[in-house]
């Protein structure tokens, strides 16, 4: 991001396939794709990133997981449009979003009486947005799109991105993208996991190939500034385990807010700027894949039953780099219709339709989308209630209900 050289290696999550390369039963014997899962700190701006990049029209131009399907985003996103609204634009306004998936923030925008338009590349979400009247253009984002959405449209009120940005590798041409599409007080919105709740919680499943960048404070300062732009306000929320919802305008624009200071300061202070920080963190994430063994070890010497619920991105990080295959976990439950049938990448584990928990009652399920314990011990009330329990496995395994 700061173009220097001084990288130097903080974790090494072995040699893996792609978080969303599920594989169908009949090529299952066939190799799989894998890249270097390591990240690398640079020593000048303090960028976590990976060592790899896997092109993007191999990761994103079909991608498999649909916003929709997640209830607690609904809400989410429902309330970040009226935020949006609320504060940065006025009925009719133009809003933009990069990275727009199936429509879901788009729908909540043109619900609040805005002009939004998407921006997806991945050819199978974009279809069903644009099926659903949300018009979508298939394009990955970058300066060009931008200047030709400028002169379709007009500049932007408001340009959003949602766990969009540590996916793209040159994120200094996305600052001068922003900079050719937003009006003059025009204002980008995004949210990216924090690094801080990485670290702090040893969330090392967020860790996969299409998580290029791992931010915090700092380094998006020096990013935006490259473009003439600058961070104004930051706030810490709590989805995907932690993360930041960042505003962005032109510099000098306004004024920058007590919660930004704020969080600046932290990061100096509970060394999210040290070294020593990123080496203890690796200690860490051994220590978490060693908890989580044993217990599955222990549960299944005991012929306990075992199986996991949700086929997320971080599960699969966490399923390959703790070697947990069908020996230890029966199956995977999982809403999306796109992944039922199919084995997990690497550790080949089934995919099944969520109501196999119900139906099969394991003793025990591993959450794998832990980012969402407390909604998924409300919607599997039922499953508790016949006897079964959940794994909560970051940052050590425990018996969470």
């Amino acid at each position: 991001m700061c173009r220097s050289g001084d990288l130097s290696l903080v974790l090494d999550l072995g040699s893996t396939p792609l978080a969303n390369a599920f594989v169908s039963p009949e090529r299952a014997a066939e190799p799989e794709q894998r890249f270097a899962l390591e990240t690398l700190r640079c020593a000048r701006c303090g960028l976590l990133q990976l060592s790899v990049v896997v092109r993007p029209d191999i990761l994103f131009r079909h991608y498999l997981y649909a916003s929709s399907a997640s209830a607690p985003l609904l809400e989410h996103f429902a309330g970040l449009a009226q935020e949006v609204r609320d504060r940065f634009a006025r009925a009719g306004s133009v809003v933009v979003e990069f990275g727009s998936n199936d429509g879901v923030l788009l729908r909540a925008l043109r619900d609040r009486g805005l002009r939004p338009l998407g921006v997806e590349p991945a050819t199978n979400l974009a279809s069903v947005a644009n099926a659903t009247g949300l018009e979508t253009w298939n394009e990955f984002f970058g300066p060009d799109v931008a200047q030709r959405i400028a002169a379709d449209r007009g500049r932007a009120a408001v340009v959003l991105a949602n766990n969009v940005l540590a996916h793209i590798d040159d994120v200094r041409a996305i600052a001068a993208a922003l900079d050719a599409l937003l009006e003059t007080d025009g204002v980008f919105v995004a949210e990216v996991p924090y690094l801080g709740d990485l670290i702090a919680h040893v969330e090392y499943d967020t860790i996969y190939h299409e998580h290029l960048s791992y931010f915090a404070v700092h380094p998006l300062t020096e990013l935006f500034a490259s473009a003439g732009l600058e961070l104004f306000d930051v706030r810490r929320i709590p989805i995907h385990g932690g993360s930041i919802r960042m505003f962005v305008g032109r510099a000098a624009r306004r004024p920058r807010s007590a919660d930004l200071e704020r969080l600046l300061e932290d990061e100096a202070r509970t060394g999210l700027l040290d070294a020593s920080t990123y080496a203890d963190f690796a200690t860490q994430v051994a220590r978490s894949r060693d908890a989580l063994r044993e217990m599955l070890g222990r549960l299944r010497s005991e012929r306990r039953r075992v199986a996991a619920l949700g086929a997320t991105a971080k599960g699969n990080t966490l399923l390959n780099y703790c070697g947990i295959g069908t020996e230890l976990v029966e199956f995977v439950a999982d809403t999306t219709p796109f992944k039922q049938g199919l084995l997990t990448p690497g550790m080949h584990i089934p995919v099944r339709p969520e109501g196999a928990l119900l139906e099969e009652r394991p003793d025990y399920a591993v959450m794998l989308a832990w980012n969402y314990a407390d909604a998924i011990v409300r919607k599997h009330a039922p499953y508790l209630s016949a006897g079964g329990h959940f794994i909560h496995p970051i940052p050590t395994a425990r018996v969470y209900a």
